[in-house]
């Protein structure tokens, strides 16, 4: 390895927790700096997804190497690796976001209208864009630091920290599938209608059926499952427990918010149309069942 990236293992493994999650946010900033010049938009599709892939697989890596040094010296079988909790969390993490960001990208390449309005985002020349590349790097560091803290100090087997934490990656687990369901339910049906027409063609079925934002609900069931799988080894460390609820709550606070002015507006393109005013009265709640 480059010594840059041996420095940024080393620290991952055993530096102060502020320095580590400093090195999560490098990792980032070097996967979402560069898509950020090419277009604005990407510092907060593309690369957040690829960014989220990046830091846990950087993650895996660089504990995988440690521990696979400590198994030879002391003769551990390399299956207690892979049968891990921590081990399965870093799993659904980067599934996670190599999904969103190769659906992001289908979405772009698939359908005019997303292409021309990703592509509006472009208000700044590209050496400007660097400001915004780097802040929400940080934020997807401070997101995906519970599993750093999940890797870092394994709980031990059979406790009931290891249930919480199996139980948190299994909430987490089931946020990607839900937000990779409703997410190609909405991509197909939208294909099918045409191009900047006003009818409200929904969906309005599945897991649409639960609340009118589903793949916000999945998105936020996986950052929650996330933090909480990670939270049981945060211990007493204010600096992994500080940047845990910064992440959880900023994501979770941003997608209430969007799906928000998403409502607004279908309210005002699709008020008064009879397939949109019905579903909307039969779904009561936008992100999470039962608060409106």
């Amino acid at each position: 390895m480059l010594p840059a990236a041996d420095a940024i293992s080393a620290t991952l493994v055993s530096g102060s927790p502020l320095r580590a999650i400093g090195s999560l946010w490098a990792i980032a900033s070097i996967v979402v700096v560069p898509l950020t010049i090419i277009q604005q938009s990407y510092s907060f599709s593309v690369g957040y997804g690829f960014s989220v892939a990046a830091m846990v697989c950087y993650l895996f890596d660089a504990y995988a190497l440690a521990l696979l040094k400590s198994f030879a010296e002391s003769g551990i079988s390399f299956s207690t690796l892979t049968s891990t909790t921590p081990t399965l969390l870093a799993t659904v993490a980067v599934i996670y976001g190599l999904r969103l960001a190769l659906y992001l990208l289908l979405r772009e390449f698939t359908v005019d209208s997303k292409r021309k309005q990703l592509k509006s985002f472009n208000t700044k020349p590209p050496l400007k864009r660097l400001p915004l590349a780097l802040n929400v790097s940080l934020f997807y560091a401070l997101m995906i630091s519970p599993a750093l803290f999940a890797l870092r100090s394994a709980v031990k087997a059979g406790t009931v920290l290891e249930k919480v934490q199996l139980i948190s990656t299994g909430v987490a687990a089931f946020g990607v599938l839900l937000e990779s369901i409703a997410d190609q339910h909405k991509y197909e049906v939208k294909r099918k209608s045409k191009e900047g027409e006003d009818k409200f063609v929904g969906p309005t079925t599945f897991s649409y059926m639960i609340v009118r934002h589903p793949n916000y609900l999945g998105e936020i069931l996986f950052w929650v499952g996330l933090f909480g799988a990670g939270s049981v080894s945060f211990q007493r460390s204010i600096t992994a427990w500080l940047c845990g609820i910064l992440g959880v709550g900023g994501i979770s606070s941003l997608m209430l918010g969007a799906s928000g002015r998403l409502d607004t507006k279908q309210q005002e393109k699709y008020g008064g149309q009879q397939k949109y005013d019905e579903w909307k009265q039969s779904v009561k709640y936008s992100v999470i069942p039962f608060l409106k």
